[in-house]
């Protein structure tokens, strides 16, 4: 999904630039389009990363605390983090469907693309704290 929302975006964005020099006319909803599917993109793309550990981070400091639970220090705390994340994502998706919020030019309400927001969240959070139970479970997801 992650994969098809980036083509997507690149396709539809060649198309727009295509269009307007050749053609001298922009796609209609061309570059809306593309912003949500870069969300969608995003989004999918943090749950994936999560999975595998292949997020980016700051390594500066990996050597200055060597305990054993450090490593699970941080997925807890990183899953706590997500998880209030998630519960404002979802309150924003709630705001957004209670006043009918609509993309510009393409006029599609917009809470049915926001909730892949709260999801990816939450699905991240889910996953830090289930490393920060069993560590193992992170080893073995980056093996695959």
């Amino acid at each position: 999904m992650a994969a098809s929302a980036y083509a997507a975006t690149t396709l539809l964005l060649l198309a727009d630039v295509i269009a307007r020099e050749f053609l001298s006319q922009a796609l209609w909803g061309a570059q809306q389009t593309a912003v949500l599917c870069s969300i969608l993109a995003a989004m999918v793309g943090l749950t994936l990363a999560t999975g595998r550990g292949a997020h980016f981070r700051p390594e500066f400091a990996d050597g200055i605390l060597k305990f054993a639970f450090v490593d699970r220090l941080g997925d807890l705390i990183s899953g706590i983090l997500l998880l209030v994340f998630a519960y404002f994502a979802v309150e924003f998706v709630m705001e957004s469907k209670e006043f009918a919020d609509r993309v510009p030019v393409v006029n599609i309400l917009l809470w049915p693309v926001q909730i892949i927001v709260p999801y990816a969240l939450a699905s991240s959070a889910l996953k830090h704290l289930v490393f920060a139970w069993d560590p193992m479970v992170k080893t073995e997801l980056r093996k695959i």
